[in-house]
């Protein structure tokens, strides 16, 4: 395929991508990158799972297959309900709202991937493993249960790795979810976006975690440990957000970054 018609099929793809978000009444952001670039940029352990997942394709693939990876925004009103208080007391059964629509945002991607997937000959990688925070017992027993669909937003151009470890998008900040579809042939592809966190520390401030990344021999089994004791004060889902919650409301971003509401 040459490249003009990769750009015309890029371009039908996000348009096809914003409608189907549009009739959803949702909003967010699709990108392309190529398939060897997300494949190199992987931990061995996720290189093994792509191979299984794409099989017979893979070689193919390599030389000219590309992944798309679609975000979807949280709206805006239910970053709040993050570590929520009434009267000084955590309010967890409104975080739990948080966390109810972080898995209806995840169950909306993976309809929509497939949607994808089907109508332009891909393979759709769901949105996320969840359940599994109480089964594993380090957080790198995830790393071969998944392929980081962070890697693909970031080489499509979507957002860049802040210093969460989550992709910040230029209007969403990191307030939103990704899915990835591969497919087997060319598209318009994006470019890393360089990190734009500069001297922000507003993750920091609400995370020790993250403060303290640098002494922590894995800051991320910390959080895994953290959303076990979420779990144990009724959080349904695999999720904590307080650091989503402060790039969102109080970084150096917080006058552009806009949610739909």
């Amino acid at each position: 395929m040459n490249q003009q018609n990769a750009v015309r099929l890029s371009e039908e793809i996000r348009t096809y991508y914003f409608e189907l978000l549009e009739s959803l009444h949702e909003m967010g952001d699709i990108g392309f990158t190529r398939f060897k670039i997300v494949f190199d940029s992987l931990m061995p352990i996720q290189q093994e799972k792509l191979k299984e997942i794409t099989g017979l394709q893979f070689e193919s693939l390599l030389d000219e297959g590309s992944m798309i990876s679609i975000g979807l925004a949280y709206h805006d009103p239910i970053i709040d309900f993050i570590d929520s208080t009434q009267n000084g007391v955590t309010d967890y059964s409104l975080w739990n709202q948080y966390a109810m629509e972080y898995h209806r945002l995840n169950q909306t991607l993976n309809r929509i991937s497939k949607d994808i997937a089907v109508k332009y000959r891909g393979i759709p990688l769901k949105a996320t493993i969840g359940g599994e925070v109480g089964e594993v017992r380090h957080v790198s027993d995830y790393f071969g249960m998944v392929i980081s669909h962070r890697v693909v937003a970031e080489n499509a151009g979507i957002g860049w790795r802040g210093k969460n470890q989550l992709t910040i998008h230029e209007e969403f900040s990191c307030a939103l979810r990704f899915a990835s579809i591969i497919v087997p042939y060319p598209l318009d592809w994006g470019h890393q976006i360089e990190s734009k966190c500069g001297n922000c520390i507003a993750c920091e401030e609400v995370c020790g975690f993250i403060r303290n990344r640098d002494m922590l021999p894995d800051f991320r089994e910390n959080c895994r440990r953290y959303i076990l004791f979420l779990k144990s004060k009724g959080i349904e889902k695999d999720i904590c957000g307080k650091c989503i919650k402060a790039c969102y409301r109080s970084s150096r971003f917080s006058d552009v970054f806009s949610l739909p509401l």
